[in-house]
């Protein structure tokens, strides 16, 4: 049974009428999580609330190299830190800074093959001498991890080809910085014949994630194209299809054929599907990008990312005067 809107907007009130730290307040809590997790609708606003809207990845290993709910310490500290660089570095970028600390947190490794929970630290900041919370809305290095977990899904998607055109346009919006940590996730993947399946649990929703070696490998041959040229074109038509876990729209350009482009932050994916339930005309802002791939008979190809997308308001239509003959 979906729960409905106000149902959820009455959930959202008691949690949040209830965030003391007095023993009334967490009993409250406990009682609503306890409700929330038997309510599918309500999970990922519980998720929400109590990780103040910062995302989390939670991923387990498995593979032939996996056993006893054990794996090679340095190929797992290589896949941490690859991850984590990668999501300082676009954070980094995002704010245009040259220097930054990771606020990237990893929870108490598990069992169940091998399992790692990272999640983005809630923003603080000191008020006279208390630390306090300060904001309700994900963080950049919350919206990185997105990042970087949905490049990992579209890495090893059924979607994907020898040259994956979103792929290549993913990679190549990420900081040159942020490749060096995914090649070193990557290449632990790869070597070590890992399977890494998961979730990454947003204010957006739960997404899978699933990278195997296959995937390890396109991401690094992604990862090292080379970019020629970039230009901007703008084009009308409607969005026919869209991906949300893997970064991924198809676009109708009016006259034209559908192509597939690389939706680079979750912001823009979230109004493309929007748009897209809408059944809207768009117009449509794309960067168009030469990449020439690697090997011994390199590749040239188009690739498209979208940059914006705005709703083209219809025509109003006027009845025929009939006088006007």
């Amino acid at each position: 049974m979906t729960t409905s809107a106000e149902a959820i907007a009455s959930f959202r009130n008691s949690w949040l009428g209830a965030e003391g730290e007095d023993f009334a307040s967490r009993m409250a809590r406990r009682s609503l999580a306890s409700f929330a997790e038997q309510q599918p609708d309500l999970r990922p606003l519980l998720f929400e609330l109590e990780h103040k809207a910062q995302s989390e990845l939670d991923i387990h290993l498995d593979g032939k190299t996996v056993g006893d709910h054990e794996a090679d310490a340095a190929a797992f500290a290589s896949l941490v830190r690859g991850i984590a660089e990668a999501t300082k570095e676009i954070a980094k970028h995002a704010l245009g800074r040259q220097r930054r600390p990771s606020t990237l947190r990893v929870l108490a490794p598990m069992p169940g093959s091998v399992r790692l929970v990272l999640r983005a630290a809630e923003p603080t900041e000191v008020d006279g001498g208390r630390t306090m919370q300060v904001t309700r809305t994900p963080s950049i290095d919350s919206r990185s991890l997105d990042t970087v977990a949905i490049l990992l899904a579209r890495a090893d998607s059924e979607d994907v080809v020898d040259d994956d055109d979103v792929l290549s346009g993913l990679a190549a919006d990420l900081p040159a910085r942020a490749h060096f940590g995914l090649k070193r996730a990557a290449r632990a993947i790869d070597e070590q014949d890992w399977e890494v399946t998961g979730e990454l649990r947003s204010v957006r929703g739960f997404q899978p994630v699933h990278v195997g070696p296959k995937g390890a490998r396109a991401l690094m041959r992604a990862l090292d194209e080379k970019h020629e040229s970039t230009t901007e074109v703008v084009l009308s038509g409607v969005i026919d299809g869209q991906r949300r876990s893997i970064g991924a729209l198809w676009f109708a350009p009016d006259g034209s054929a559908p192509f597939e482009a690389a939706v680079p932050s979750a912001e823009l994916i979230e109004q493309v599907v929007q748009h897209d339930a809408a059944n809207e005309v768009v117009q449509a802002t794309f960067d168009v990008l030469t990449i020439v791939g690697g090997g011994a008979a390199p590749r040239q190809r188009k690739v498209y990312t979208l940059r914006s997308m705005v709703r083209i308001p219809s025509q109003p239509s006027f009845p025929l005067d009939e006088t006007l003959e």
